[in-house]
């Protein structure tokens, strides 16, 4: 049941910001059609472009997760949320009350959540990665930390240890994206991993990473 599966994994202290995470495995077949019909037509319109079901059905667990985690938290029923979203895409509550992100990856759903600031939440999964990526979007910064100097190798990453400092940076981009809701552009490579500007968490074999605006 979703109510077993929902797991707050930590909660940031200083931002008050909540992490919650949902493993897609633990939710029945049963579970994951009826939330279809619960998701916000835009939503269900994304899930739908998906092509492959495991994806389809990683996208209604993580709107399944946000909707118990915002009901559970604001005191509402999860079918009179309301959301809205921004001309760059970035998903809101009509009313305002908190701020919240929302990620998937591999098995597992995350949502981060704020009453007071805005948030922005990335997790993957680590798996082998083309190295190339780093050549379109990492600064100089990003590659020293990744690689331990400025030269990218040929093919794919398959360290464990590299793989991990790159999902770190990867995240860190992708978190401070939805953090600032402008969304991915084509120069990723001015927002560099910045540790003290993050909350990171690595467990079993994903990276996740959480960033909470200094307001």
């Amino acid at each position: 049941m979703l109510s077993e599966s929902l797991k707050n994994i930590w909660t940031d202290m200083v931002s008050e910001t909540e992490i919650f995470t949902l493993d897609i495995k633990r939710i029945s077949r049963t579970e994951i059609d009826a939330a279809y019909f619960s998701m916000s037509e835009n939503r269900r319109k994304r899930c739908d472009s998906l092509r492959f079901q495991t994806d389809k059905d990683l996208c209604i667990a993580a709107d399944m997760l946000l909707r118990r985690v915002l009901s559970e938290n604001l005191g509402i029923p999860a079918g009179d949320i309301a959301f809205s979203v921004t001309e760059k895409g970035k998903p809101y509550l009509k009313d305002g009350s908190c701020h919240f992100s929302i990620s998937h990856s591999g098995d597992i759903a995350a949502v981060a959540l704020n009453k007071n600031s805005p948030v922005g939440i990335d997790v993957e999964r680590i798996r082998p990665v083309s190295a190339r990526i780093a050549r379109r979007v990492f600064s100089e910064s990003d590659i020293r930390f990744v690689f331990g100097d400025c030269v990218i190798p040929d093919g794919e990453i398959e360290d464990r240890e590299t793989l991990v400092r790159f999902f770190k940076v990867w995240t860190y981009k992708e978190a401070f994206v939805k953090m600032t809701g402008e969304g991915i552009s084509d120069n990723l490579k001015i927002c560099s991993y910045d540790k003290n500007n993050c909350i990171t968490k690595t467990f079993d074999d994903y990276v996740m990473t959480v960033i909470t605006a200094n307001e």
